[in-house]
């Protein structure tokens, strides 16, 4: 009687700490998957940012066109269009900042969680 209460006491034991570390990994794999997400995040701001960088440009050379051929009024609205458009790339770069800020933070805690299943 006491082996059999012994051993179903170990295997308590034992499929607690197993639980435990089936938990850790199953958190770990979660932190990784929404890692993932930001960094995808990430690219699709990234390459947010170029297009508005590409189209302040844009803005820019059309606003010299037209400051050449004396249509300053365009020229200016041009202008105005390119530093809206830079603002928007400006913006852009800091949510892919943060996007990769998030996903550093979640890479942390999925290696915290694997170190606490190997325990």
């Amino acid at each position: 009687m006491k082996t059999r209460l012994l051993t179903l006491l170990l295997l308590c034991c034992g499929m607690t700490a197993f639980a435990q570390s089936d938990y850790y990994e199953r958190k770990a794999k979660d932190y990784l998957k929404e890692a993932k997400y930001y960094l995808d995040k990430a690219e699709s701001y990234d390459r947010e940012a170029t297009y508005y960088n590409n189209k302040a440009a844009s803005y820019l050379s059309e606003a010299d066109y037209y400051t050449r051929n004396g249509k300053y009024d365009k020229a200016i609205d041009n202008a105005k269009w390119a530093i809206d458009a830079a603002d928007n790339a400006k913006t852009q770069a800091k949510w892919a900042n943060d996007a990769r800020d998030n996903a550093r933070d979640q890479l942390r805690w999925a290696k915290d969680a694997l170190d606490k299943a190997k325990r």
